[in-house]
This record gives C-alpha cells, structure tokens and sequence, in this order.
C-alpha cells in the first residue's frame, strides 16, 4: 500500500516538473490568469455602474484593486471603461499610501527606540492623582512637590506632557478647585442640624423624636421624645441643648411649621443663624437623616416604647454610647468623644486581653483593655 502511495506522488510529482518546463503550457497558464483579471476588473467596473448615479462611482477598495492591476499590467484594464488617466490617477494614489503606511510604521518603529526613556507608571498615576486631588495646581507647583517633598527628579515639560495626555481624567472644577465637600468641612464646625422621627408606642401613639447632631465630630448633642410637640418644648430643648456660649453660628433644619415660632423668636435671641433646606428635599439634611436611620436601625428596631419616660431614658443612655463608644466612620473609627488609649507598658501587644461594657442592657457592646 506504502508503495502504490509512494508510486503515485512520484509520479505526480514528474509530471508537474515536466509541464512546468513545457513554455505552450506556461503560455496558456499565464493567459488564463491574465482573462481572470481583465474579468475581475470589468466585473467591478460594471459594479460601479449599477449604483443609481450618473458617474461612475467605485469604493476605495475598487480603486486599489484597478490601480494594482493597471501597475502590474497595462493590458489587464483595457477592457473597462475608465480612461487611463483616470487608472493612472488610482495607481499613483495607491502607491502614495502604501509608502505612506510604510514610512509611519518606521517612525513608529524608530520613535520606540529613539528619543529620552519614558517616565515609570507610578510616576505618571502619582502625577494624575495630585492632580485630581489638587485641579488647582499647575504643572510647576507638581513638578516642586515631586522634587521636594518625594525626591523624585522630573522636568515641568514631562510633567505638562502627562497632565495634557490624561486630561479626560480630572474633572471640571471652579475657580479655585474647591469642591462641596471641601467647603462644608472647612465649615463643619459652625454647623448643627435637627429633625424630627416618629415612632409608635404599644398602644400606637406616635411619639416624636427630636435629635439634634453637631456637624464637627458627629456628636449627638441632644435625642428627646415626646407625645405633644410644640414650639415650646422645641425652644426649651435646643436652650438645653447650647448653654453659655455652646451655641453654633448655624442651625440647619426642615421646613416644619412647628418650627417657625423657634426661628422667629428663640434662635435670634440666643445668636444662631437658619438655614433652611428646600420643599421636599431631605438629602440636603443628609448628617441628621442618617442618623435618624442609624437609631432606627441600633435601638428603635429593637424595643417596644411602653411611654415617653421609657423611650427617654432608653435615648439618654443611646446617646452616651453614641457619643462615646460607637465608633463613626466620618472621624475615622474614631467616636465623637471618645479619647485615645494609652500604652502602657503593662500592656502586652501579642497578648491582647479585653473586657466588654454592656449599653442598653447588653443590646450594644464596647470594649476596653485589662492588664
């Protein structure tokens, strides 16, 4: 069977090589190939005509096609329609492109290897995030920052070269670069808000909870409830709330009616300024309504008010726990009034031992160590 197999591709193998040196057959296989062509372009010169337009129109494609073949053989396009000006035209067109393609793939070639070598990429991401940290700096101020206070050795030019490339990155920025966020911190500190949540005691009677929460360290100033609100009693809790001179410069509430007699009369006597939010829009009171969820969530979800006496000194004790215990992610783990703890060094840090403090009957714990 090998050698049947064997046999046959000898042979076949023969006979091409002999027809190969045959010219007659060489003849008839380059005519063949020349009418193939000549039939290619006629066929996409009929194309051009069959759109709906009175010129002949070809695609790009096309046109390439008939300049390659009229720059491989004049003879192959004589058959079309198209003057020879026009093929030449295509051709030369043709040609420009190729040696263009061929001349940007060398630059690219020699602008890899040539040139000063490119900055790192942490470089460059450090760049971008001064930049978006900072819209106001310029290229200058980066480039003093990077040489001065990282020791990193960079040109202004390179440093304008990345800030133009990555230019999409860095958002559009007033005049001085200064964000919301950025303004309502440098002002936390003359800052307060109240609202006020409704709950339901066991018999269904709401009671209305009034907090009030200082915008500095999230520290709950004051967390009251009641059966009857009033104008009243809201005066005589915020005059609890700010004694002396506690009193913020602003105090940032609700459009609640019940808090019109307070802004009239009560808070211009004690020298606190109103800002009011808009119609139905508590997003704008965002610090004391996440509150309000977070009470909800830790105390309110879990007990049953029996009166507004059981509420209060569940509140009163919350309070304490918030202000000192709980942990707030705005101060970085850190509570409202809650102090560092020392190392001693009777402490062991490999072998941490720990005790837990109950609030509220065990419904929340904190933590402290023991020697």
């Amino acid at each position: 069977m090998v050698f049947c197999i064997l046999s046959l591709a000898l042979f076949g193998a023969g006979y091409i090589l002999g027809r190969c040196h045959s010219s007659r057959w060489r003849r008839d296989r380059l005519a063949c190939l020349e009418r193939n062509l000549q039939l290619i372009a006629a066929r996409n010169t009929i194309k051009g005509f069959r759109r709906k337009r009175r010129r002949l129109r070809l695609t790009h494609w096309q046109k390439w096609l008939l300049g390659f073949l009229h720059w491989c053989s004049p003879t192959l396009t004589r058959y079309t329609v198209i003057s020879p000006g026009t093929l030449i035209r295509w051709q030369r067109r043709y040609v420009k492109s190729y040696w263009w393609l061929i001349s940007e793939i060398a630059k690219s070639k020699i602008a890899k290897s040539a040139g000063r070598p490119k900055i790192h990429v942490t470089i460059e991401k450090l760049i971008v995030n001064i930049k978006k940290a900072n819209p106001g700096y310029g290229a200058k101020r980066i480039t003093s920052i990077l040489s001065v206070q990282l020791d990193v050795r960079i040109s202004t030019g390179t440093v304008r070269n990345v800030l133009r490339r990555n230019w999409k990155l860095f958002p559009p920025s007033g005049p001085h670069g200064q964000k919301w966020l950025t303004f309502l911190n440098n002002h936390r500190e003359c800052l307060s808000c109240m609202d006020f949540k409704v709950v339901f005691d066991w018999r269904a009677r709401p009671l209305f909870i009034l907090s009030v929460i200082d915008h500095a360290r999230r520290r709950l100033v004051l967390c009251r409830s009641t059966y009857n609100p009033t104008s009243a009693w809201v005066s005589q809790q915020i005059r609890e709330a700010f004694p002396f001179d506690e009193a913020p410069a602003k105090l940032l509430m609700d459009n609640d009616s019940i808090f019109l007699p307070v802004i009239e009369n009560t808070l211009p006597a004690m020298g606190i300024g109103v800002v009011r939010t808009g119609i139905k829009c508590p997003w704008q009171n965002g610090v004391v309504e996440r509150f309000n969820r977070t009470l909800t969530e830790e105390l309110l979800n879990h007990i049953i008010p029996i009166s507004d006496t059981h509420l209060n000194r569940l509140l009163r004790e919350y309070q304490r726990f918030y202000n000192t215990a709980r942990p707030h992610r705005a101060n970085k783990g850190w509570a409202p009034e809650q102090h560092p703890a020392g190392n001693d060094a009777c402490y062991d840090q490999k072998h941490v031992q720990a005790e837990a403090v109950p609030w509220m009957n065990g419904l929340h714990h904190s933590y402290q160590r023991v020697a």
